[in-house]
């Protein structure tokens, strides 16, 4: 697939297929992306790839948690803060999540649905692998970048495969499931998730299409 292509097909997919992904393609498409630019090549990440029975131990051990801790109820330190967003961002983030809800027929209101949508989540929306990305604690948040920039080659490279990934924040908020199940040392700040597999293309959550602010409105062209 060219870039060009990838580049324009990748969606956040909210659905997946069960359809396998063999650890060989999951291994090339990691290796693509560690091509990605760090500051000074110091390649701050570590990425966890799960799968099978430790996919299913992670899922249980996160649920388990969520039931005691419940999602948005502990803030972590790196983790932005929606009630101190203002405008433009805020309204955007609005509109994102209005766009998934009515494309699932789901109430604004109607918070019973909005939450069995939330533990979709955990299951990474139904892709076979789930992938863990963290960073160690000594070298934040400079290098958060870096990372960001790891996962974006994720993205694309995944698109080479004819596969699809969503990205998820939400695992930050069952760090200490993550850490148990993976035995991931503490000096390590699980960042991120993400989901990775065969999208599911008839499934309604993968029909909206988030759309992209002009270049004009937030590129700045001096000297030109």
């Amino acid at each position: 697939m060219e870039l060009l292509e990838a580049l324009s097909t990748r969606i956040s997919a909210r659905a997946f297929l069960d359809t396998p992904v063999p650890r060989g393609v999951v291994r090339e498409i990691i290796e693509l992306a560690s091509q990605a630019p760090s500051g000074s090549n110091m390649q701050p990440w570590q990425i966890h790839a799960v799968a099978g029975d430790t996919r299913r131990q992670l899922i249980e051990k996160a649920l388990s948690y969520a039931e005691k801790h419940p999602i948005g109820a502990t803030r972590s330190e790196y983790q932005s803060a929606p009630e101190h967003f203002v405008k433009p961002y805020k309204s955007r983030r609005f509109a994102c999540g209005m766009a998934l809800y009515t494309a699932l027929g789901i109430d604004r209101k109607d918070k019973a649905a909005r939450a069995q949508q939330l533990l979709r989540n955990f299951y990474f929306f139904d892709a076979p692998v789930g992938l863990i990305f963290s960073i160690h604690r000594c070298l934040m948040p400079g290098q958060l970048g870096d990372l960001g920039i790891l996962m974006a080659n994720v993205m694309l490279a995944a698109r080479e495969f004819g596969l699809h990934t969503c990205a998820q924040g939400f695992w930050q908020d069952v760090r200490p499931a993550i850490h148990e199940v993976l035995d991931i040392p503490e000096e390590y700040y699980i960042y991120n998730g993400m989901a990775l597999g065969h999208i599911d293309e008839n499934a309604a959550a993968n029909q909206v299409k988030p759309g992209r602010e002009p270049v004009d409105s937030f590129t700045h062209f001096l000297g030109f």
